[in-house]
């Protein structure tokens, strides 16, 4: 899929419009943040998530998984 929107000037800055499909995969409200992570030759990935709950998150799963048996045991 491909969509598009025009800039604008605003002040100092450039804005963009979000097409009406793009906030509704991403769930995003009015005044929500987003991240923008450069992705190397000129592109950026745009995201919801902070990146630092991205890193929490990660770090969760792997401790799951390492000790998936013992959180098991626990739970009976």
């Amino acid at each position: 899929m491909v969509l598009k929107s025009k800039t604008r000037a605003q002040g100092g800055s450039v804005v963009a419009t979000l097409p009406a499909e793009v906030a509704r995969r991403l769930a995003l409200q009015p005044g929500q943040e987003l991240y923008w992570r450069e992705n190397g030759a000129g592109s950026y990935v745009v995201s919801a998530l902070d990146p630092t709950q991205v890193t929490a998150l990660e770090a969760l799963e792997e401790a799951i998984e390492q000790y998936r048996e013992v959180f098991a045991a626990l739970a009976k």
